[in-house]
C-alpha cells in the first residue's frame, strides 16, 4: 500500500509540476519502510518521504555551516520584555528561507527542551512539498552540554557534507570564561540562567577549559561564531586559537534574536569566496542597521536606542602574540608601582554585563572589561614612560592586528559607558566591589590561574596585584 501510494503521488507531481520536477532515477520508491516513516516528523512534506536510490557521497561544496543549537533551556520558550520567544525555531525558520544550496550546506543539531535533539540538513522550505529539513537522526537522551557531542556532530557534518571551508556556530547562552559549580548554580550563575552550551536537563555545559580539546578533536574550522553572550573574551578565544581561522562574537550580552541567518546565508551564497574583511563589513553593517531599526516581535517594534551592544571579528593567529603584549604592560605597571593608574582604570573602564544584571546596575561585580579601554585609561594615568609606552603598544596591537573588525553600539547610561569606544575583545579585571563575597569566589569551578592565557602570561598575577591595590 505504501509503495502504491507513493507511486501515485509521484505521477501526480509529474502532472502538476511538469516532468522537470521529478526524475525517476533520483528515487527508489521501494526503499521506504514503516520504520522510516516513524522516524520522520509529522510535518514533513510529500517529497521528504521519498528516499534517495542509495546513499551517495556528497559532492564537495564551498561551505558547510554547522550550527550546534542548544535550546534545552529557556531559549526554547523564554520571555523577552514580556513577550514569549521561541528563539531556536525563529533562527531555523530564517535558515529555511534560503536553505542548503549548490554552494553551501546548512547542518543543525537542534537540542529541544524535553525532547533531546535532532540532527538535520536545512533545505529551502517550499510549502507542503518541502518542510525545509531532512532529519538524519533523533536522540531523546542527547546531552547538549557535553563537548564530546559537539565534536561528534562536527566530525559527522564534515564527513557527510564535505566542503572546502567550514563554519561552526555555537548557539546558546554564554557566561564568558567563568565555569560555575553545578551545586552552586544549577542553571548558569543562578541569577540569569546563563552558561556555555548549558543543558538545563542534564545540568551539563561546556567549560572554558574544554574548548581547546573540543576544537582540537573537531579539527581546523575556518570560522567559529558564538551566538551567545559575553564570549568574545581573550581567555575564551585563547583556548581555541590554534584550530580556527576567525572568531566572531560579542563582548557584551546578545539579544535572543541572535544573528540574521537569512541575511548571512544570502551574503555567503552571493560570494562564497568572501574575505574576512568582506564578512566583517557585512556583519558590522547589519548590526548597526538592526539596532537602528529596532526589533520586531510580531506586530510590536521595540526601539533599541538605550541598549548597548558589541560585535567583533578576532584573528586567532594574532592571539599567540597577546601574552607578550600583556606581559610588557602588566610587568611595567607592577614594576613601576602604578597604583594610582590602576585605581583610575578599575573605576572608569567599560564593563559588560554583571554576574547579577537584575540587581547590580552599578556593575560592582562585573569582572569583564574591554581590554583596549582598560589599557588606554591605565596608560594615560601612568607616571612612567615605560608603562605609558607598553599600554600604547597593547592598544595598537589590539586595534591593528588582533581585532579585524569591531562595532560598539549605544552604551550603558547608568555607568556612563560609551560602547563606541570598545576595542573588540574583553578580559577579566578587578571588580569594583571592595570586598568580594565568599559565595562569589566559591562559584568558580575552574580557577582563573588554570586557564591557558593565565599560564601563558602574567595577566592573572596582574589582576591579583590590582585586586590588592583596589581593596587597600
Amino acid at each position: 500500500m505504501i509503495n502504491k501510494n507513493l507511486k501515485f503521488l509521484s505521477i501526480l507531481s509529474l502532472a502538476f509540476f511538469g516532468a522537470a520536477a521529478v526524475n525517476a532515477q533520483d528515487f527508489n520508491l521501494n526503499g521506504l519502510n514503516a520504520a522510516d516513516i516513524r522516524a520522520m516528523q509529522a510535518d514533513k512534506g510529500i517529497f521528504d518521504f521519498i528516499k534517495p536510490d542509495k546513499p551517495q557521497p556528497m559532492g564537495q561544496k564551498e561551505w558547510t555551516i554547522m550550527v550546534f543549537m542548544n535550546a534545552k533551556n529557556d531559549l526554547s520558550d523564554s520571555q523577552l520584555m514580556g513577550l514569549v520567544g521561541k528563539w531556536a525555531e525563529k533562527d531555523i525558520k530564517e535558515m529555511k528561507e534560503v536553505g542548503t544550496s549548490d554552494k553551501i550546506n546548512i547542518v543543525v543539531e537542534h537540542g529541544i527542551k524535553g525532547k533531546g535533539s535532532k540532527r538535520m540538513l536545512i533545505t529551502k522550505k517550499g510549502g507542503v512539498f518541502s518542510s525545509g529539513e531532512k532529519v538524519y537522526g533523533e536522540y531523546p537522551n542527547a546531552d547538549m552540554g557535553d563537548y564530546k557531542r559537539v565534536v561528534e556532530f562536527a566530525q559527522w557534518a564534515k564527513t557527510t557534507f564535505p566542503a572546502k571551508k567550514t563554519m561552526l556556530v555555537l548557539w546558546n547562552h554564554g557566561l564568558g570564561w567563568i565555569d560555575p559549580k553545578m551545586e552552586q548554580a544549577p542553571s548558569g550563575t543562578g541569577t540569569a540562567n546563563k552558561g556555555i552550551l548549558f543543558d538545563d536537563e542534564t545540568k551539563n555545559y561546556l567549560r572554558t577549559a574544554q574548548m581547546k580539546e573540543m576544537m582540537k578533536q573537531i579539527g581546523y574550522t575556518d570560522i567559529v561564531m558564538q551566538n551567545a553572550c559575553l564570549q568574545q573574551m581573550a581567555e575564551v578565544l585563547y583556548e581555541m586559537k590554534d584550530y580556527a581561522g576567525l572568531f566572531v562574537g560579542s563582548e557584551e550580552t546578545m539579544l535572543a534574536q541572535g544573528f540574521d541567518y537569512t541575511g548571512l546565508l544570502n551574503f555567503m551564497n552571493a560570494n562564497p569566496a568572501f574575505t574576512h574583511e568582506q564578512l566583517g563589513e557585512y556583519l558590522v553593517t547589519w548590526y548597526k542597521a538592526f539596532y537602528a531599526g529596532g526589533m520586531n516581535i510580531g506586530p510590536i517594534s521595540m526601539p533599541l536606542d538605550d541598549m548597548g551592544a558589541t560585535l567583533s571579528l578576532v584573528r586567532p593567529a594574532a592571539l599567540s602574540e597577546l601574552p607578550g603584549y600583556l606581559d610588557a604592560f602588566a610587568g611595567a605597571a607592577m614594576r613601576n608601582n602604578e597604583e594610582a593608574a590602576a585605581i583610575v582604570a578599575v573605576q572608569k573602564v567599560i564593563r559588560f554585563t554583571s554576574l547579577d544584571p537584575a540587581n547590580d546596575k552599578q556593575k560592582m561585580i562585573a569582572a569583564y572589561a574591554d581590554l583596549a579601554d582598560f589599557a588606554s585609561i591605565f596608560g594615560a594615568a601612568a607616571r612612567s614612560q615605560e608603562t605609558k609606552q607598553a599600554a600604547q603598544n597593547l592598544v595598537a596591537f589590539i586595534k591593528g592586528r588582533l581585532v579585524l573588525r569591531n562595532v560598539g553600539i549605544n552604551g550603558d547610561k547608568v555607568n556612563g559607558y560609551d560602547y563606541t569606544k570598545v576595542g573588540g575583545i574583553a578580559i577579566n579585571t578587578t571588580m569594583k566591589i571592595k570586598s568580594v563575597p565568599a559565595a562569589l569566589e566559591a562559584l568558580h569551578e575552574t580557577k582563573y590561574g588554570d586557564l591557558s592565557l593565565s599560564r601563558a602570561s602574567q595577566w592573572d598575577e596582574f589582576v591579583a596585584w590590582t585586586d590588592g591595590v583596589w581593596r587597600k
